[in-house]
């Protein structure tokens, strides 16, 4: 026992150094909302800067201390003011990866200025010691524990007492709520900065001398276990962070000493504990299928993964032929290594380019192949061929493994999982012997031990190395070696585009963009996710191999697999393009003995002997720099301009009336900053020529600066792009005209960058202009919507809120029936915590029907949802469709039972079209596209349900559109559209109608019963908009606090008191949804705002006759037409025609616009709010303001259903 307290006290140090760390991170992001992975190289930045000022410069050491801190405070808000705030718009995912900037540049800065070797930094503070149980205790732990405790406890009463305090966490929280309270969530996230800043130089300065001796990349990496601490600390609680880092440093020095300490074997484990804590705390926090709170965060544009065959293929030639006769040595060798490392950023273009998952591991996985090609090679005797398929198959299972934790996180807590990940890889294989030749009279083993002379000796000059019979040894042939390199990046690049452009693509895609979405298509979102991490570690294996044996004699705890270079290489995939398969090629000359280094190494040989040349080179590429710089400064405004002037090159030399272009500022705005780029290219120029021939020192020397390089690139790709990447700029830059890509680099955007502007911005000369036009273009509409209309009523087809397609646009039936199954809800109960969400409902939907769901916000209709669909676990009740029980199984398995839904926010696949979005929905599930599309992508045509929703939802003229350039209006349309791709047998629509204008609302109406009556579709329905629901459904069943409170048809619910208390209000009463938030977060939904009582009679009746049986009106008759009405007053009697007899109208009139509602007596009604002036047959709907009416035909059999008003 005695033992075993000593230790404690030994490891109150170390405890005190991760608390430190932790409280950093939790600081930095209860200020800002970011999660800063640079928080260890703030800490190493300050110990070396310490060591460096106290012995290099010979400052007194309070002063240096003093200096030291601050300085490292103001490194941390320069990051945030220079980098963060121009990305304060920025998904949060690509924050982060600019924190792995910081990272970068800090470890390349201090490794530049101070050297790479470690240093032992002497302590300042009391070296005395003193024996406590039974082991010796230096003071100076008891000082630094004192010293952390009390700015622990300083910084805990701070946020918990003080107004700042709260202020801070409220502005992490909601930066907009906040500033219209007069704080600045800049200034608030800049202080947590400086203040983060701050505690990392007190760690530097106190605590990292008992990590003696210093190590840069050891320092970096503290940031492991501060995450699992900061973790457990919720990252919010300083307290915890301070038990969780003592707790943390105490298990981990018990484990050294009783378990890595004596046994070889267990070397390592000890530095795995911080990531099995992370492992645990996320898994157990995390969820399968991410609740409603989760918002899906904006990525990185994806490239096409279209191949274009004749480049490809001269491109190929050409490359192999300049390795094979142009190309010396030390350029085919640079070839084969670029290989290698564009292999590795490809597997990040699978993993985090398509299926958004970001890994901070991929060198791990790489050495993990090179490992075990390696030593079966070296140990075992394998042949080369077969020892590289054994490598990658099993680092392909490792990659299924890493997998695991990403089923219940993702995000910024999968990146913290991977880098632990990569550092317990590194620490528990790539630090043994396995570097030198074996000992003589060595046994052979295939894993060495810690202190085994075992090397890994691929090949020698008697053995020298083959591939499948023809000789490959980089040191006798290395064109031979690169010619396979480029094959195998050949192949797995045409791999990877086909499955950019087949079903397994898409399901990547899907989960990447939104997996609610994604499970609601009956994508398994687990399955997606674990093919694209088998995927992308079989392709870094394939590269860690190829880097690997490129030496005879593979060293593992080099640069090439250590934790450091997986940041590295996740950088230069950004730089790249992660989206994008060129992108892996891009990034790949930022890596060391490549290409790019190469390069630099020409240039500095050619101009080494000149006086001249050295300080020529340096004045153009400083003065290349400095435009560069300059034009940081007007980025934005260029950027927006490009973006608009696409669309705008013409004739007419016009701009939108609203004067703006890509949405950034007036044209014209700013014309100063055009001056910029011009002005710092001749100042750097300038620097260049004084200083040339230090260029030329730094170009001999490139290889030590590509690092620095590659994280400075790193952030100003992040700034200026947002992530997009050469490849992705590059492609841009390709789609836009040339005369918009000349006139943007002259600078004369604003004058020579004209045309006709979007539809969204009519192109004006002056205000009275711009009315004109807009009546007209108003006038023309109205035309062409009244003959689309005619022409979708005569092809049976109903309009839409844009043109209808061709008829011959989609071959596919008018009209298809799917599979007939009854939706069971029986006594089903959702609790969150100790909240009831949904109290023992129940009720049935049966094919061909339509069942309104409706009560006030909050009342559990969208809970009910979830819990039909899978997305929350009931705590009792079972769901049916059909014979088929769906309590139990996965979202994705109910779909595929038949049960598809619609979202109140869309959630449509942003980077997809709208074809692709549909073959989403409707491709074939079977596991085996994951395999067959690896060669072929096996895209068919749509299916017949997916065929059939495009005629229905009149898609066919925007197939090829991406979704986000798409109106509102057919968002919608496309997002349900999308469910019924599925061809379900039952279909959850929430909110369908919401944010859809009067016209599209009735459209709307007709699509639902279209699919109930048609289809046979059993459709649930969620809506606020009364006239909606009461127009379109059969039956209504209502809640009230998870409650049922009635069911019934229509007209019963609308008498039905308890209703009418409890949400749809007295007729004679201004009416309002509750606003009761739902106690489970589950109900969002926002009514829209009141449309006029005609409205409501206008859905009713567009229902009424697309519902009919043999409706007597002429085909060619339009659905909705315009025709003149009588008075301002309250709805008149008219005459029904045939023999049906009057009818009180639907009419509105006085201040709050009440709707009259009266049952008809006979078949036909004439709905009105002024005096109807309806014909025989037809029905008058009038909006009593302007002496407009809309006049239906309405058939012998089109009853209209009763329509209620007030509340929606």
């Amino acid at each position: 026992m005695g033992s075993f307290l000593g230790y404690a006290v030994i490891s109150l140090g170390t405890g005190a150094l991760y608390a430190f760390v932790a409280a950093g991170l939790v600081l930095i992001h209860r200020g800002s909302g970011v999660l800063n992975l640079g928080q260890g190289a703030l800490v190493m930045f300050a110990a070396y800067l310490f060591h460096e000022a106290g012995d290099g410069w010979g400052l007194p050491t309070a002063l240096a201390a003093v200096v030291v801190v601050v300085l490292t405070g103001a490194v941390a808000l320069l990051f945030h003011a220079a980098v963060l705030r121009p990305m304060r718009h920025a998904a949060p995912l690509n924050r982060v990866v600019a924190t792995l900037g910081l990272l970068i540049v800090l470890q390349a800065a201090v490794v530049l200025a101070f050297g790479g070797q470690s240093r032992s930094v002497p302590s300042f503070l009391p070296q005395s010691v003193v024996e406590v149980f039974g082991k010796p205790v230096g003071v100076h732990v008891f000082v630094r524990l004192g010293v952390v405790v009390v700015l622990v406890a300083a910084l805990w009463a701070f946020f918990r007492s003080t107004t700042a305090g709260a202020v801070t966490t409220a502005v992490a929280e909601g930066p907009a709520a906040a500033a219209t309270l007069g704080w600045s969530a800049d200034v608030v996230a800049g202080a947590c900065w400086f203040g983060g800043g701050v505690l990392a130089g007190l760690a530097g300065v106190l605590l990292a001398p008992l990590q003696n001796p210093l190590s840069s990349t050891s320092l970096v990496l503290l940031v492991v276990p501060a995450l699992a601490v900061a973790l457990a600390a919720g990252f919010r609680s300083f307290p915890l962070a301070l038990v969780g880092g003592l707790l943390l440093a105490l298990v981990e020095l018990q484990l050294q000493v009783h378990l890595t300490g004596p046994h070889d074997w267990a070397q390592g484990l000890d530095s795995a504990l911080p990531v099995v804590v992370i492992i645990a705390l996320l898994v157990a926090r995390g969820s399968g299928i991410p609740d409603r709170a989760h918002q899906a965060e904006d990525r990185p544009p994806l490239g096409s993964g279209a191949i274009n065959l004749p480049v490809l293929v001269g491109g190929f030639a050409l490359l192999v032929a300049l390795v094979w006769l142009v190309l010396p040595d030390p350029w085919v060798n640079a070839v084969a290594i670029q290989s290698g490392y564009a292999l590795i950023l490809l597997s990040l273009v699978v993993l985090v380019g398509y299926a958004g998952q970001l890994s901070l591991a991929q060198s791990a996985l790489a050495g993990i192949a090179a490992l075990v090609a390696g030593r079966l090679v070296a140990a075992e005797g394998w042949p080369f061929a077969a020892a590289l398929v054994v490598g990658v198959l099993a680092t392909t299972a490792v990659g299924v493994l890493f997998a695991l934790p990403a089923l219940r996180t993702r995000g910024l807590q999968l990146a913290v999982v991977t880098l632990g990940l990569g550092v317990t890889v590194s620490a528990i294989l790539f630090q043994r012997g396995y570097s030198s030749p074996p000992a003589d009279g060595q046994s052979s083993s295939i894993f060495g031990g810690v202190l085994d002379q075992q090397g890994t000796v691929v090949a020698t000059a008697d053995a020298p190395l083959h591939f499948l019979g023809i000789p490959v040894d980089r040191t006798d042939d290395p064109r031979a070696y690169a010619t396979l390199a480029l094959i195998l990046l050949l192949l797995a690049g045409l791999a990877v585009s086909a499955v950019r452009r087949g079903r397994a693509g898409r399901r990547l895609i899907a989960v990447r963009t939104n997996e609610r979405a994604a499970a609601s298509l009956g994508i398994s979102v687990f399955a997606a996710k674990i093919y694209a991490f088998g995927l992308s570690a079989a392709i870094a294996g394939l590269g860690g191999v190829l880097l690997a044996f490129a030496d005879r004699n593979i060293s593992y705890d080099d640069g090439d697999f250590l934790p450091f270079t997986g940041i590295l290489v996740v950088a230069y995939a950004v730089v790249g393009g992660v989206g994008y398969i060129s992108g892996a090629g891009i990034g790949a000359l930022l890596a060391p003995a490549t290409l790019g280094q190469q390069l630099a190494g020409w240039l500095s040989d050619r101009f080494g002997g000149s006086t001249v040349l050295p300080r020529t080179v340096g004045a153009v590429l400083a003065g290349l720099l400095g435009y560069g710089l300059g034009g940081l400064a007007r980025g934005q405004v260029d950027r927006s301009r490009l973006a608009g002037a696409a669309g705008t090159v013409g004739a007419s030399g016009q701009v939108g009336a609203s004067g703006q272009v890509g949405g950034f500022g007036k044209v014209g705005a700013a014309r100063w900053t055009r001056w910029l780029p011009a002005g710092a290219l001749v100042v750097l120029a300038v620097l260049g020529v004084l200083f040339g021939d230090r260029l030329t020192d730094w170009l001999r020397e490139i290889d030590r600066y590509l690092p620095l390089i590659g994280g400075i690139i790193l952030l100003l790709v992040l700034i200026r792009s947002g992530g997009t990447g050469l490849a992705g700029g590059l492609a841009g830059r390709a789609r836009l005209p040339l005369p918009v890509l000349v006139a943007a680099r002259l600078g004369r955007s604003d004058a020579v960058l004209a045309g006709p502007a979007p539809a969204a911005a009519p192109v004006v000369e002056a205000p009275a202009e711009a009315v004109a036009a807009e009546e007209a273009a108003a006038e023309e509409a109205a035309a062409e919507e009244a003959a689309v209309e005619g022409a979708a009523v005569e092809a049976d087809v109903p309009a839409t809120a844009e043109s209808a397609p061709p008829q011959d646009a989609v071959a596919a039936p008018q009209a298809l029936r799917v599979r007939p199954a009854t939706l069971t809800v029986e006594d089903v109960t959702v609790r969150w915590g100790g909240v009831v969400a949904v109290d023992g409902v129940g009720f049935e939907v049966a094919p061909g029907t339509v069942v309104g769901l409706i009560g006030p916000n909050g009342a559990g209709k969208t809970t009910i949802i979830d819990a039909i669909t899978g997305y929350a676990a009931t705590a009792a009740g079972t769901v049916r469709v059909g014979d088929t029980r769906l309590d139990g199984l996965r979202a994705h398995r109910r779909v595929r039972a038949g049960v598809s839904r619609s979202f109140q926010n869309l959630e449509l696949f942003e980077d997809l079209t709208v074809a692709e979005n549909l073959r989403a929905a409707s491709d074939p599930r079977d596991l085996a596209a994951y395999v067959t599309g690896l060669v072929w992508p096996g895209n068919r045509p749509l299916s017949a349900p997916a065929q059939a929703a495009v005629r229905e939802f009149g898609l066919a003229d925007a197939l090829d559109t991406p979704v986000s350039a798409l109106s509102y209006g057919r968002r919608r349309l496309v997002a349900i559209a999308r469910a019924v791709a599925t061809a379900p047998s039952v279909l959850l629509l929430d909110e369908p109608a919401a944010g859809l204008d009067e016209r599209e609302s009735a459209e709307l109406a007709v699509l639902v019963r279209r699919l109930a009556d048609e289809w046979g579709i059993a459709v649930l329905l969620i809506e606020h908009d009364m006239p909606f629901v009461m127009g379109v459904c059969d039956r209504l069943v209502v809640l009230e606090f998870g409650r049922r409170i009635a069911e019934g048809a229509p007209a019963d619910i609308q008498a039905d008191p308890a209703v009418i208390a409890a949400y749809l209000g007295h007729p004679d009463e201004p009416t309002a949804d509750s606003t009761a938030d739902d106690q489970a977060g589950s109900d969002t939904e926002t009514p829209p705002a009141d449309d006029p009582p005609a409205a409501a009679a206008a859905v009713a009746v567009a229902v009424a006759q697309a519902a009919a049986a043999g409706s007597s009106a002429p085909a060619d008759e339009p659905l909705v037409e315009e025709s003149p009405a009588v008075g301002d007053a309250v709805g008149d009697e008219a005459a029904a025609g045939g023999d049906g007899a009057a009818a009180d109208g639907v009419g509105a009139g006085g201040p709050e616009e009440e709707i009259v509602v009266a049952q008809a007596s006979a078949p036909e009604q004439t709905a009105g709010d002024g005096a109807g002036n309806g014909s025989a047959g037809d029905t008058a709907v009038g909006d009593g303001k302007d002496g407009a009416a809309l006049a239906v035909p309405v058939g012998e059999a089109a009853a209209v259903p009763p329509v209620a008003g007030g509340a929606r």
